[in-house]
């Protein structure tokens, strides 16, 4: 949660101070232990320092060294790999040392040797060079508008506006986009001339001349292959505890969101054994779980409680049955910099405001396991190849309706189809139904039109019907836009709430595992999840291990836009300001309403117009 900026002048002027104390005090929430400013001629730099883990305590920000000044939000992970790499003792160094270090001995190339959470700044006075790169999963922020005299750079949005000159006005191509879905490319802001660095890219700039690039992908090519099965789950699991235990270093409690799931509750399992075993430390470790006591078909406590009991961790119960979409608006609305709000931001904040009080400084969760271990990802010719005939008999008739008619369909395109080169028509459904993008009904056409929407949403995929493998599929969910964005809010959110966000399913080195393995051994309709409940089998109570399943609280969600929260929602939707900001047809978004509340099927989540409304109302009347 700490936060960087700064602002560099290629046309000879200096930089103003009072434009670095702007970008900080725009954001002073990030800095609860300390801000420091560096102002030299044409280059200004500011930093807001979060203290978690045991090298930042001893962290100077910004660090300049000669000509080379760094600023740096970062937790690097791979700190021995680093050492060897570098020659020289790295133990004790802190984050951004490293990464000075790291610039020092490779350049534009050093951020692919970096693993963990990050966004950095470099500026090289000798070259007049602005160099900067963000994580490979995108798990820490860093935006910048370009200009011809000036480069401005930082962790949010709204520190660039509250620079002098910088005009505040809206983008309108990525309201439409957001209107439609979570489709929203990870480069765009909400804000014209206002860029947003995306995962795994480097931007420099030069003599005013920006570049910006990919500096670390998957390897395609890259396969691991076992003689047993039971060796994948094995490997698996050591390179998900090394993640954890990465994120387990603070001199602060920690903190996890706790439910019924594989995905947190693999990070409680095995945060509870790396801690009991001594491999990790930290002053203690608590779990907060949702409470519901009225509806009970959203309580997970039946199966987080005996995992917690098992480990000791002790669990905090968060009464959430009061806690509906909307509840109290406009708090818990969305933040300057966009629109996007968690639909249960109410009972997500009840839990944040718990672990701070509790004093946790960083709050784990599982966000990203449903894109790296689960989905609609499966891998019915990687059976058939491997001679598991029985397995790929239980896996297609475990396709939806399970009559013989959809099993000799699955047969045929699922396996058949792709086996004998016809690749592109068997899974150009598939692609597109789940990647791709339509626009809905309340947005009106002349909006569209202005804008070109319809091309927009049709490249909301990074990947083609040609590369439909299994292994590129589970890399296009785990890089997917609403993945992106969605780690991004949630960053932004908790840093507001004063802790750090961490969620060990996006590590890189997680993520490139289960894209490297066949993956009939991630993820099986017959067993989902398979790869993560296999691995933490042993660190689960044995009575427990079945009842892992994700619960979605649909009574919650009704409770909220049916019936407690409903009067809020036709207040929003009686005279819209996106209606006379000509971005929505008011009739055609009241009837999607009307019609969800009839308990007619809604082909398009009217989520996304109701938070641009809230966003709109709170910031730009």
């Amino acid at each position: 949660m700490s936060g960087l900026c700064g602002a560099v002048r290629w046309d000879g002027g200096g930089v103003e101070r009072d434009w670095v104390e702007g970008m900080v005090d725009a954001v002073r929430w990030r800095g609860p232990d300390g801000v420091g400013v560096h102002v030299a001629g044409g280059v200004g730099v500011g930093y807001l320092a979060r203290h978690v883990t045991p090298e930042s305590v001893r962290e100077v920000q910004p660090l300049v060294a000669g000509d080379v000044v760094v600023v740096a939000d970062a937790r690097i992970d791979n700190r021995k790999e680093l050492e060897s790499w570098l020659g020289r003792g790295a133990g004790d160094w802190t984050d951004v040392e490293l990464i000075l270090a790291a610039y020092g001995a490779w350049g534009l190339e050093c951020a692919a040797r970096l693993v963990g959470d990050f966004a950095f700044v470099v500026w090289d006075g000798d070259r007049q060079r602005l160099y900067g790169a963000r994580d490979a999963l995108g798990m820490r922020s860093l935006v910048y508008r370009a200009e011809a005299g000036r480069t401005l750079f930082a962790t949010e949005v709204k520190q660039i506006l509250a620079v002098p000159g910088v005009p505040a006005r809206i983008y309108e191509p990525a309201v439409g986009v957001y209107l439609s879905g979570p489709y929203m490319p990870p480069e765009w802001t909400f804000y014209e001339g206002i860029e947003r660095l995306g995962p795994a890219h480097a931007l420099v700039v030069e003599g005013g001349e920006k570049r910006v690039w990919r500096y670390w992908d998957v390897d395609p090519g890259h396969r691991i292959r076992y003689r047993r099965e039971e060796e994948y789950a094995e490997h698996f699991l050591e390179v998900f505890r090394e993640a954890v235990r990465a994120r387990l270093r603070s001199v602060h409690p920690v903190g996890l969101l706790l439910s019924g799931g594989v995905d947190s509750g693999s990070v409680a399992a095995v945060a509870g054994s790396l801690l009991r075993s001594g491999e990790a430390e930290c002053p203690e470790f608590r779990a907060y779980s949702f409470a519901f006591e009225e509806l009970v078909e959203c309580d997970e406590r039946a199966v987080s409680g005996p995992l917690a009991e098992h480990w000791g961790i002790p669990v905090t119960d968060v009464p959430a049955d009061d806690l509906w979409p909307l509840k109290d608006y406009p708090d818990h609305g969305p933040d300057r910099d966009d629109p996007y709000l968690f639909v249960y931001q109410p009972l997500l904040d009840a839990c944040l405001d718990a672990a701070r009080n509790d004093g946790c400084s960083l709050v784990l969760s599982g966000d990203r396991g449903d894109e790296v271990v689960g989905d609609w990802i499966y891998d019915e010719t990687g059976l058939f190849l491997a001679g598991k005939w029985a397995t790929l008999g239980r896996e297609l008739a475990a396709t939806p309706d399970g009559t013989q008619s959809r099993f000799f369909r699955a047969l045929r395109t699922g396996v058949l189809g792709p086996l004998f080169g016809r690749r592109v028509h068997v899974f150009r459904g598939r692609v597109d139904a789940r990647s791709g993008a339509t626009m809905p009904p309340w947005i009106r056409a002349d909006f569209a039109s202005r804008i070109g929407l319809e091309p927009i949403l049709a490249g909301a995929s990074r990947m083609t019907a040609l590369d439909a493998s299994p292994p590129a599929r589970r890399w296009e969910r785990i890089l997917n836009r609403a993945a992106t964005w969605r780690a991004g809010g949630e960053e932004r959110r908790r840093a507001r709430c004063g802790t750090v966000y961490c969620d060990p399913w996006s590590d890189r080195s997680v993520a490139s595992y289960t894209h490297a393995i066949p993956q009939h051994q991630v993820n099986r309709r017959s067993e989902h999840k398979r790869l993560a409940r296999r691995a933490v089998r042993d660190l689960v109570p044995s009575d427990t291990r079945a009842r892992l399943g994700k619960t979605e609280p649909d009574a919650l969600f009704d409770r909220g836009f049916r019936d407690s929260g409903l009067p809020t929602v036709r207040e929003m939707l009686a005279d819209p300001i996106s209606a006379r900001m000509g971005f929505v047809n008011p009739g055609e978004l009241k009837s999607s309403y009307e019609s969800f509340l009839r308990g007619d099927p809604v082909r398009h989540d009217f989520w996304w117009p109701l938070t641009l409304e809230m966003w709109l109302r709170a910031h730009w009347t």
